[in-house]
């Protein structure tokens, strides 16, 4: 394991006190120790602010549902990261011995920036039970762990209250606790890196059995989830970025300037703006048209225009007035780069031959890359656009021989076998890849099983996280005996072509840089992705 850097751990912890008696008219009292000015501690190269807002008051409180429990006034404070370092916040809640009620007859919430980071729940059914913090208790609950960016500030609020459920035979019994607030500076890992550990030991989350042995993860809902394209990266949240997913670690990929290296490659969890898109609609004689159903080179697909910057235009192509051009002079699209560069666009609209091209506005200023920081993150390298024109059998259908084609020179007469640009699409052999099969369709058989009829084998396309039931998804792979049609995976599991002027949703690919590092915040689930530490 490469570690990028490493600083001393110095822990902050911050106790606050609260005592809940339970008497028999089942009252809950809470008697809390509030401090009323703000907790400091500072080394030379560590600092945060702690400062408590407001305190749980539930007097004459009787057992309530969650509903009601949600109502009442939290405990709130803010913690302040005063210096270039990342933080782990760690909010746990640990039961003192003098506690004679069960901790299972308390409910809590944690919310951070307004978002839940553990809703209502009883204290015993979280997931992390921890050691406690200090002497005299005797057991300890992390609330919510979370990250916090150099120089970043963020909210936290927690509610505690008696379960509904709770019976007579807590009359009485006191529940006694502290609220343990610790700080962490944290090491980083490369993301590489972490992938290649995990995969190492956990054989169901992973597999490497493709021709080139990339690490990908596979199976219905892996831990492969992480925080991409934020607003605010020492802020990650729900609310500030998206969620994207890991397909893996690929090896060898080679770069822009003609380097290789082992790149993580990363899938957009939704499709682009809840919509479908055309994967190019230009009219014959329009760039490589040579039909009125648009193209399947991807070097000049008004898709492509529409997801990358203008350092990518298919060369002997040019840009007049923000109007792309292709070698004749003909229009094919206008505002390249929009959901690149974060602004309004056109999409992929069709052209008459020789006319000027009629933008079909769309706005990506909320919906496309959000910052520089997200944009340096991503490599530019060399995309494979290789296709085939047979594909319907298990003698030439399968995920295995998908690899081969995408990696291959079969393409209609001239079109493109490469392309080099920054934002691209998942390919066929992805989604063949993260299968891991279910009971009566195992993996090993999904992998011998024709993608094109995977309608038949929902064991495989249910159990692959690439699949989305709500919408048909654009792959990269052209249909190679024609100029016109694309692959795409539809509703249904299987992977078949469609016309290029089609629409079907776009879940834009990327590879980030091998340099960047994730916090040890997360852990790749839904509810807790993995951090990048993006400046």
């Amino acid at each position: 394991m490469r570690k990028i850097y490493s600083i001393p751990l110095l822990i902050i912890t911050l106790l606050l006190i609260a005592s809940i008696i339970i008497g028999t008219s089942y009252s809950i009292w809470i008697k809390t120790n509030n401090q009323k000015d703000e907790n400091v501690v500072t080394t030379s190269c560590f600092s945060s602010t702690f400062t408590e807002e407001s305190t749980i008051n539930l007097k004459n409180a009787m057992p309530i549902s969650d509903t009601s429990g949600l109502k009442k006034t939290p405990y709130t404070f803010t913690l302040k990261n005063n210096c270039d370092v990342n933080l782990k916040i760690n909010i746990s809640l640990d039961v003192l011995n003098t506690s004679t009620m069960s901790s299972n007859s308390i409910k809590v919430a944690l919310k951070s920036s307004n978002i839940f980071m553990t809703n209502a729940t009883l204290l015993t059914n979280l997931s992390k039970k921890t050691t406690p913090d200090i002497k005299n208790a005797k057991e300890a609950y992390t609330l919510g762990e979370d990250f916090l960016g150099k120089n970043a500030t963020k909210t936290y609020s927690i509610w505690a209250w008696m379960d509904e459920n709770v019976g007579n035979e807590e009359q009485g019994k006191i529940f006694n606790s502290k609220i343990v607030v610790t700080n962490t500076a944290i090491d980083a890992e490369l993301l590489t890196d972490k992938i290649t550990e995990l995969s190492a030991t956990d054989t169901t989350s992973f597999a490497t059995d493709d021709p080139d042995n990339n690490i990908r993860y596979i199976g219905a809902n892996p831990n492969n989830y992480v925080y991409f394209n934020c607003s605010d990266y020492n802020n990650q949240s729900d609310s500030t970025c998206e969620k994207w997913r890991i397909i893996g670690v690929f090896k060898n990929v080679t770069k822009s300037d003609g380097t290789k290296e082992d790149l993580v490659k990363i899938v957009k969890d939704e499709r682009l703006g809840n919509e479908s898109f055309s994967w190019d609609s230009k009219k014959n004689g329009v760039g490589t048209s040579t039909v009125d159903y648009g193209s399947n080179d991807w070097t000049d697909s008004q898709l492509m225009m529409m997801l990358n910057p203008t350092d990518y235009l298919k060369s002997g192509y040019t840009i007049d007035n923000n109007i792309v051009k292709d070698s004749k002079g003909q229009a094919i699209y206008q505002n390249m780069g929009s959901y690149y560069n974060g602004t309004s666009g056109c999409k992929p609209a069709a052209i008459a031959s020789g006319a000027e091209f009629t933008c079909t506005s769309i706005d990506f200023t909320s919906t496309g890359l959000k910052n520089d920081s997200t944009r340096n993150a991503i490599e530019s390298v060399v995309w494979n656009l290789g296709g085939t024109a047979s594909y319907t059998s298990a003698s030439n259908g399968l995920a295995s021989h998908w690899y081969g084609y995408e990696r291959g020179t079969i393409v209609y007469s001239e079109h493109a076998t490469t392309w080099t640009g920054k934002i691209g699409l998942m390919y066929p052999s992805d989604y063949g890849y993260a299968t891991f099969g279910g009971s009566t369709t195992d993996r090993a058989t999904c992998l011998a099983k024709e993608i094109y009829n995977w309608d038949s084998a929902s064991d495989c396309y249910s159990n692959d996280y690439l699949y989305k039931s709500g919408y048909s998804q654009w792959t990269l792979a052209p249909i190679s005996s024609n100029a016109f049609n694309v692959f795409y995976v539809g509703t249904r599991g299987f992977v078949r072509g469609n016309l290029a002027y089609g629409t079907d949703g776009v879940r834009p690919v990327a590879f980030l840089k091998s340099n960047i590092s994730i916090t040890n915040v997360g852990d790749g689930s839904s509810n807790n992705p993995y951090r990048l530490i993006l400046s």
